[in-house]
């Protein structure tokens, strides 16, 4: 990598090769002021960043001063690292601050401490300005890699105290989660059950369904509902377990299916989707987060993904044969996702993945993503476990993933007995009518348990907030305590808290445990003070109070949501009530429900108009393509990522993901101007087969398009093949071409002007890129080299003086000038001696 080291008006230095012109008429601290703020600089913090903007983005936080408790991981790919290095850009950084490697990241990542800052919630990734504009492939490479990275060691470490966002969930369905899958043990003994999840194989064994669908029963995950509408197949059972807001984007269209569809919903899962839903519902885990007569006897449900949910069930329920179709757990050749019809597949291939591959059942591979790769492993001990009690598993597409425990066998030669309608209809017949006095009666004990529970959790809120007064005052301005008697008061409450509210002061604990866990900072000091004792019982007890009021909260809206669920039951209930809160949960089908109940209710005009409103709400729901997840996984798929894909697979010679990446983006719908991409593919393949004429036909034909993005990609390959054909000329026009983009390209240019022989050329390109990079002394080197051969010694010696004026040590300066004083003295003695 050439040196390129440029320093602007500001005295900002930087490699220009990595920044290009993101600093050249604005100050580095401008740009990172506009563009990171105040994210970058937040108290107990794990930053981790891609790309060090030439050793400017952690000079800007050091000397924006490093917030208390925080650490931040610079990673750059190797050889610029040494190139920093080299230049001092890195030099002189505090121990909070390191700048490392992709391969040592993670080594550095647990130094820190990553598990505690996962726990707080603070890990925090940024990509540079370099790594935003990726001049540099590997910084693309890097991001996906990281950002994958993330992802499972954020979900390993949180899955053991994640429990805020899955306590709020379970309140807010408390009211609907009734009755329990334990109803429905053992119910089909000796069936077979296909499982559908979303897998890209998914929609290839519908027609098979669709002609056995009589002999099976169906279990589908909710994502995959638009898929199964539109072919018209309606599940005998829908899952879902995902408690975020996209669930509902992705399962909108389950609300489609018939009643004679069961939903089996976990706990917490996203509230529209089991407080709307129009059939009859199973609930997996528990109803309440504390011990309670209303959490009776269930089943959690393997996890952690729906799919692992439905197999579990499946299992639970008794099948002796368990069928899936979309367990793919991993992508296409061609880089799509998942099945045919969903946001992600009308997305088109995902240009952002890692080369991470695995085995699928006909003997190939093909690629996926770190969270399938982990899936898999899930899934594996999964199978083990069901196999061992004599079910079968069988996955029936050959471009699934292999798992042990699961076998593949087309679906053309699974033998199916007939089952009867009423097997089906029979077993659901297990699960109760949900009359209005069983609603009543579970929403009383509900509203009974949930302001038995709200009381204690109040009282905890008022202790704590007494033991903040008192802790505040406790300490004199120096730090020590003043009155003992305040210290006793505060030992008192704590009491109070382990003893009289012992058993809701754990919930607290356990609902707020990020907040808890700050307590001990991932970096705090040993020292131990008075004015330490003091900042945490602050902590300590700001964590009891912000817990017990947030959780009172959430248990006030459900009281109040579940005495609105009562309100439902009568004939003339307060409209007013209910369409506040059916507003306020974004529940517009309830009021289609309601209306369903009560067929003969008499209502107002308002009231009517009210409650169609609702109804035309919920149709927009369901209808809209605009959604906060189809915007997501559109970013997947954009022409960036799928430039940087093309050249890591140049990059590596990865000729078959070449081809298949060529054959995704020929059928991706989403983007008009494919000519350039397809025809810098084409190159790269013909280079990599040993075709270098019709690579050149390529590269040449993007040269001839209006304004091709992939210019300096071609410019590039054609300059490269060109020297390796010896072509000059061609070489010559590439390379004029190239530095009329980039300044960087100017050195190339000169040495190849110096190995034909025009030394004029090469010389004004020398001088010109050393008046772009001032500081680049292998270029002044390389020129007082050129100036000796060509026997322009003044020019070389002033070079060279310019040199040791700088850098006085410098042993190839000093070589050069030894090698010219040489050849001056040479020359003189001849003069000399000449008769």
């Amino acid at each position: 990598m050439a040196d390129t080291v440029k320093t602007n008006a500001f005295g900002d230095r930087y490699l220009y090769n990595i920044n290009r012109g993101s600093f050249d008429k604005v100050s580095a601290q401008a740009v990172f002021d506009a563009e990171f703020s105040k994210r970058l600089l937040q108290e107990d913090c794990l930053n981790i960043i891609i790309g060090t903007d030439s050793g400017l983005l952690p000079k800007y936080v050091q000397q924006q001063g490093i917030p208390s408790g925080s650490r931040y991981i610079f990673i750059e790919p190797e050889q610029v690292l040494e190139q920093l290095h080299q230049h001092q850009l890195l030099d002189n950084l505090p121990e909070e601050i390191i700048c490392t490697t992709p391969a040592l990241w993670e080594e550095q990542a647990h130094i820190f401490k990553i598990n505690e800052y996962s726990y707080i919630n603070s890990i925090k990734s940024f990509n540079a300005i370099c790594a935003q504009q990726a001049i540099i492939d590997d910084y693309a490479e890097l991001g996906w890699q990281l950002t994958e990275a993330l992802h499972i060691l954020h979900f390993r470490y949180n899955t053991t105290i994640g429990y805020e966002a899955f306590i709020s969930r379970q309140l807010e369905n408390i009211a609907e989660n009734i009755l329990p899958v334990t109803y429905l043990a053992n119910a089909y003994q000796d069936k077979t059950v296909i499982i559908l999840a979303g897998g890209p194989s998914l929609t290839t064994v519908f027609p098979w369904l669709l002609e056995n669908r009589r002999k099976l029963v169906v279990f589908s995950v909710s994502r995959i509902s638009r898929q199964l509408i539109s072919a018209g197949i309606e599940p005998d059972f829908v899952f879902s377990v995902d408690p975020q807001d996209v669930n509902i984007d992705v399962s909108r269209e389950m609300f489609l299916f018939s009643e004679q569809t069961v939903f089996i919903n976990s706990y917490h899962v996203q509230p529209g989707l089991i407080n709307q839903w129009h059939g009859q519902s199973l609930y997996l885990g528990t109803r309440l987060p504390w011990q309670s007569d209303l959490n009776i006897a269930n089943i959690q449900g393997t996890g952690p993904t729906v799919t692992n949910s439905a197999l579990s069930m499946a299992h639970y329920f008794g099948f002796s044969k368990i069928l899936l179709a979309g367990f793919d757990l991993c992508f296409t050749k061609e880089g799509i996702t998942h099945a045919q019809g969903s946001d992600e597949q009308l997305a088109g291939p995902k240009y952002n993945s890692t080369p991470l591959q695995v085995e699928i059942y006909n003997g190939e591979y093909r690629p996926t993503g770190q969270d399938y790769h982990a899936a898999l492993l899930t899934l594996e001990k999964q199978a083990a476990q069901i196999s061992s009690s004599h079910c079968e598993i069988i996955n029936l597409a050959p471009t699934a993933a292999k798992v042990e425990h699961i076998s593949h066998i087309p679906c053309t030669e699974i033998t199916l007995p007939d089952i009867q309608d009423n097997d089906i209809s029979s077993v659901k017949q297990r699960i109760p009518q949900l009359t209005d006095d069983l609603l009543n009666s579970h929403y009383q004990a509900v509203i009974n348990e949930l302001e038995k529970t709200d009381f204690q959790i109040k009282a905890i809120a008022k202790l704590a907030k007494k033991a903040l007064v008192i802790n505040e005052r406790m300490y004199s301005a120096e730090g020590k305590i003043e009155n003992y008697k305040d210290k006793r008061e505060l030992d008192n409450i704590e009491k109070q808290l382990k003893r009289k509210y012992r058993k809701h002061s754990k919930l607290v604990k356990k609902f707020g445990i990020r907040q808890f866990i700050k307590i001990n900072s991932p970096h705090d000091s040993d020292n131990w003070d008075a004015e330490k004792a003091k900042k945490l019982g602050t902590i300590y007890y700001q964590a009891y109070q912000s817990g017990a009021t947030k959780l009172s909260t959430l248990i006030d809206s459900a009281i109040a949501r579940t005495k609105t669920r009562r309100e439902e039951l009568k004939a003339e209930p307060d409209f007013s009530r209910l369409l506040a809160q059916w507003d306020q949960d974004k529940s517009y089908h309830r009021a289609t429900l309601w209306l369903q109940k009560h067929p003969h209710a008499s209502i107002s005009e308002q009231t009517a108009l009210a409650l169609q409103a609702f109804q035309d709400q919920f149709n927009q729901v369901i209808t809209t393509q605009d959604t906060a997840f189809k915007s997501k996984v559109v970013k997947n798929s954009t022409l960036l990522l799928l430039k940087s894909k093309i050249k890591l697979l140049f990059k590596h010679r990865k000729i078959d993901e070449l081809k298949n990446l060529k054959l995704g983006f020929i059928n991706d719908s989403n983007h008009d101007n494919k000519e350039p991409y397809l025809l810098l593919i084409e190159g790269y393949l013909a280079e990599l087969e040993n075709d270098t004429e019709a690579a050149l036909v390529h590269y040449n034909h993007i040269l001839n398009l209006d304004q091709p993005p992939l210019l300096e990609e071609a410019l590039l390959r054609i300059a490269a093949i060109s020297l390796d054909w010896q072509d000059q000329q061609n070489a010559f026009l590439a390379l004029d071409c190239l530095t009329q983009l980039s300044p960087v390209y100017l050195p190339y240019q000169a040495e190849l002007a110096r190995i034909t022989g025009d030394h004029l050329l090469a010389i004004d390109s020398y001088n010109a890129y050393i008046n772009f990079f001032p500081e680049d002394t292998l270029s002044k080197l390389k020129l007082t080299s050129l100036y000796i051969d060509i026997k322009v010694y003044e020019a070389a010696e002033l070079m060279l003086e310019h040199i040791l004026q700088t850098t006085p040590d410098l042993e190839s300066a000093v070589s050069l000038k030894k090698q010219l004083d040489a050849i001056k003295q040479e020359e003189s003695k001849a003069i000399t001696e000449k008769p």
